[in-house]
């Protein structure tokens, strides 16, 4: 996908924009994504809920899957919580692990605006457009 495409699909994910979650793309062409943490980002215990880290991570490894296949959809991950925060600006960045035809790994790392890893994780998307 090109990347007016890319944009155009990320501004129709609603349940993105809900969160508050946003798209940015880095200087070397990879997507990233922000959320500046509020109270309504805060599960019972007064942190971040583990649901918007996973949602981060999932929507920056989607989005950089964009750029090599045209329907990419989740096939499997596998996601670690390792430390938390209750504010700030987290950050969600991805390598791209495989890029094949078909099949792309995806890694994501989420930290903090103090350069703390809160969360990373391995995505595999298949291109379902093929």
């Amino acid at each position: 996908m090109t990347h007016e495409e890319i944009l155009q699909a990320a501004a129709r994910n609603q349940f993105v924009l809900f969160c508050g979650i946003e798209l940015k793309q880095d200087t070397d062409g990879s997507y990233y994504t922000t959320v500046n943490l509020e109270e309504h980002h805060h599960n019972t215990y007064g942190i971040t809920h583990g649901g918007l880290l996973y949602t981060m991570a999932d929507t920056t490894a989607g989005n950089n899957a964009r750029r090599f296949a045209d329907r990419p959809v989740t096939l499997d991950s596998s996601f670690h919580f390792i430390k938390n925060t209750s504010t700030g600006i987290l950050t969600a960045k991805a390598e791209m692990v495989q890029t094949g035809r078909q099949v792309m790994v995806i890694r994501v790392r989420i930290t903090s605006d103090t350069g703390v890893k809160l969360a990373e994780g391995d995505f595999t998307y298949f291109n379902a457009a093929r």
